[in-house]
């Protein structure tokens, strides 16, 4: 009997425990697992659309130029890749082929406009074909030093063109902060004035500003691919080139040519160029970086090679050039007779904008 009774207890206690389980306490600790799958359920588009804007996308720019891989240029350019690279935690890489391993010039700025992720070391002259006003900067005597070509990165002048190059062509303009400096001519031949040069033939790039700036300077000027001017000069073909002096060091040009003519007629800067179609498909912020780092480097090597440029122009003295310096040529008489290269490509305008910006004179 009494052990009945106590299971009569336990019983009744059993029962107590179950109905207080469905009770409202019970349902708060049975609710946190719900709440939490909703939670999930809730977090799990934003987790995905996260996931969907950093998907891993790696971007890649085949940059290319015509310069060897001893040009202090195509150090930079790597050095360039190096900081894109590692600022952008490896999504947007930079391959750099020297040598025209790209190609020729005019066929990959071509692929460059049907929206080929390719960039290409130019100029002001190439540029021209595109957008006339571009070959002004390229110009025989139009620049004078690495403080201009400064002042201009900021040009409206300058960024109206590059618009129009981009609306009109797909190409854009990253950077044009690398400056080789002064161009000379380097010949087989002796001349001081443009008379004195008249019919020499000096292999120069097949743009338009590069032909009427050297013939403008009494010169023929004989356009040959950049690979083509060593051979060029020695199986006389041209009777000599001009470039600047680390260029023409590297080339060897001593080994084909007699004299060092200082006409300093061109101070040369470079524009880096690329696809606008696949600029504007990269994400802003590697746009910012790959613009910014490339400005870098740029202004860098410029200031770099214009402290190299005497000493390469000595290894040519050395090995038995002659050199006619600038003092001595008639540099009046060059500047004279280049006005027919603004004349001949409607030049006049874009130099007298250019000049405004840089607080500068057109010489009489």
């Amino acid at each position: 009997m009494r052990k009945r009774r106590v299971l009569s207890v336990v019983c009744a206690a059993a029962v107590a425990v179950g109905m207080l389980a469905g009770c409202g306490g019970g349902k708060k600790e049975a609710a946190a697992p719900e709440a939490k799958t909703e939670a999930k359920a809730e977090a799990a588009p934003e987790e995905k659309k996260e996931e969907a804007k950093d998907d891993g996308q790696v971007y890649k720019l085949n940059f290319g130029h015509t310069l060897t891989e001893q040009d202090p240029f195509h150090q930079a350019y790597l050095k360039w890749a190096e900081a894109v690279n590692e600022k952008t935690g490896g999504k947007l890489q930079i391959e750099v082929y020297p040598s025209s391993q790209l190609g020729v010039e005019e066929d990959v700025l071509e692929q460059m406009k049907q929206g080929t992720n390719v960039g290409w070391q130019t100029d002001a002259a190439r540029l021209g074909n595109y957008v006339n006003e571009f070959g002004v900067l390229l110009a025989p005597y139009c620049l004078d030093n690495m403080d201009e070509v400064k002042q201009l990165l900021d040009s409206p002048t300058i960024k109206e063109w590059e618009k129009k190059l981009e609306d009109e062509h797909n190409i854009k303009v990253i950077s044009f902060a690398y400056v080789q400096g002064f161009r000379n001519i380097f010949s087989n031949k002796k001349g001081t004035s443009p008379e004195e040069l008249k019919g020499v033939q000096i292999r120069t790039a097949g743009a338009p500003i590069w032909v009427a700036g050297i013939d403008s300077l009494g010169c023929k000027a004989v356009s040959l691919a950049y690979g083509e001017m060593y051979n060029g000069i020695q199986t006389k073909v041209v009777d000599g080139c001009e470039l600047p002096y680390i260029a023409a060091n590297n080339l060897k040009i001593q080994e084909v040519a007699k004299y060092i003519l200082e006409t300093q007629h061109i101070y040369q800067m470079n524009f880096m160029v690329c696809s606008a179609d696949w600029y504007n498909s990269l994400p802003e912020e590697f746009q910012k970086i790959l613009v910014e780092e490339c400005d870098k480097a740029g202004l860098e090597v410029s200031e770099q090679m214009e402290k190299d440029s005497e000493a390469n122009k000595q290894v040519m003295i050395d090995a038995g050039m002659e050199y006619v310096p600038f003092e001595e040529m008639d540099i009046e008489a060059f500047k004279k007779s280049s006005q027919a290269a603004y004349d001949k490509l409607n030049l006049n305008e874009a130099r007298e904008a250019i000049y405004k910006e840089l607080g500068k004179e057109i010489e009489k």
